[in-house]
């Protein structure tokens, strides 16, 4: 799920190393090594060459970035990449939190008790995601599985109902 225009990529750009520093529209700059993906992807090993790394572009309107070798990476995951990288890996997974059950900001704010702002901050790693938001977000998911009590004696008199 894309939020406004805020995971679009403005540009990006090579630092030392494997590093890409990519600048979304919002004007948040993230950092992301890319050493270990090209170590371990086929997809990615050209990136080791210091000429194909620095052939970067900014496509599909900011939604990705990609080399002329074939790699590319999506706007959302560069950023959860540069999250997990930072060991803020309960940002990363509020995200999924929010995209597997389709919230938007307002509505995952009104879910767990918090200002849409406060969301917003811990999907774009500005904020560290507190334990006692994590264990709300799961608490939501397994609220979610429980039928509401008055279907529960709904349920009770069909069956009974349909047994009689």
């Amino acid at each position: 799920m894309r939020q406004n225009n805020v995971n679009r990529l403005k540009f990006v750009n090579v630092e030392a190393g494997m590093v890409l520093a990519a600048t979304y529209t919002g004007g948040n700059t993230i950092r992301v090594d890319l050493t270990d993906v090209a170590r371990r992807l086929e997809a990615f090993a050209p990136l080791e060459s210091r000429r194909e790394i620095r052939r970067a572009t900014v496509v599909d309107f900011g939604w990705g970035v990609e080399w002329p070798c074939g790699a590319s990476l999506d706007s959302d995951r560069l950023l959860e990449m540069a999250l997990e990288q930072q060991g803020q890996v309960a940002n990363v997974d509020f995200r999924h939190w929010q995209d597997r059950h389709q919230l938007s900001l307002a509505d995952a704010a009104k879910a767990i008790g918090l200002t849409r702002r406060t969301v917003s901050q811990f999907r774009t790693g500005a904020r560290p995601v507190p334990r006692t938001v994590t264990l709300a977000c799961k608490g939501r998911k397994i609220e979610q599985g429980r039928p509401k009590r008055g279907r529960v004696k709904e349920a009770i008199v069909a069956t009974r109902s349909a047994q009689g």
